[in-house]
């Protein structure tokens, strides 16, 4: 009784009610990395969490981001998420997955994200308000959270991934100067647009939080299977979702 108690207070204090936690998994392998990406409409900054849990084949990828659109300064901030099984090797096969929720004590983000989902199973959640871009990119550094999704065909059972490990120093340093570098330039894009005559939409960017900053932004090596493109959508940095698909590794 007593640890039935503990389980239902650890759950509560997550947001999460009995009745939604279905399988619970501890995955062995967490693996974060980083990866800015920049063009001539936008630029973006991400933490790229792969999970896994051998022997089972499934593997989840979660990508934090947080970006602006160089044309009049608008930012955005989630994540994209998917998750997939191992064919062969170093092959994937994206899965189709619904009520895909991030939870921590401090941040969920249903009813505070918008989310969007596409052909091939990707979910994007993400928000233009910096209030919750903030509580979000903090939620997902402190490394205590968890990715809750069903699969179809598995009579919307809730899996839900515990994660216990935030990223290292490293991971953390690169994304903060990211996200310094992108708050300065998406103020400045905001002044521009709004000098030239553009309506510039919301306040500040707000993503530059207080963290200190680190070393420079890199790319991470991606490998696997071409898994095609996602439907085609129109705001430029939700292009990234081409990307997470074709990458997932």
């Amino acid at each position: 009784m007593f640890i039935a108690f503990r389980l239902l207070t650890a759950l509560a204090l997550l947001g999460i009610d009995e009745a939604a936690a279905g399988s619970t998994i501890f995955p062995t392998g967490v693996i974060y990395s980083n990866w800015t990406d920049e063009s001539e409409d936008a630029k973006v900054c991400e933490i790229i969490l792969d999970v896994s849990n051998p022997p089972s084949r499934e593997v989840v990828k979660f990508i934090t981001i947080a970006g602006y659109n160089k044309f009049d300064g608008t930012v955005l901030a989630g994540f994209l998420m998917a998750a997939a099984d191992i064919t062969t090797t170093n092959k994937y096969q994206i899965a189709r997955v619904s009520d895909v929720a991030f939870g921590s004590r401090t941040f969920n983000s249903l009813g505070h994200l918008d989310y969007e989902v596409y052909d091939d199973g990707t979910v994007m959640a993400t928000t233009q308000g910096p209030d919750l871009a903030r509580s979000f990119i903090n939620a997902v550094l402190s490394g205590t959270y968890e990715l809750r999704f069903a699969r179809s065909g598995s009579d919307a059972e809730m899996l839900t991934y515990k994660i216990a490990s935030a990223p290292q120093e490293s991971v953390t340093s690169n994304f903060t100067d990211c996200l310094n570098h992108l708050a300065i330039e998406s103020n400045r894009a905001r002044s521009d647009a709004s000098t030239k005559g553009k309506p510039a939409a919301g306040g500040g960017s707000g993503l530059s939080i207080t963290m200190d900053q680190g070393g420079q932004p890199h790319r991470s090596p991606t490998s696997g299977e071409d898994m095609g493109t996602p439907q085609e959508h129109v705001p430029t940095i939700q292009d990234e979702t081409i990307r997470f698909s074709r990458d997932f590794s």
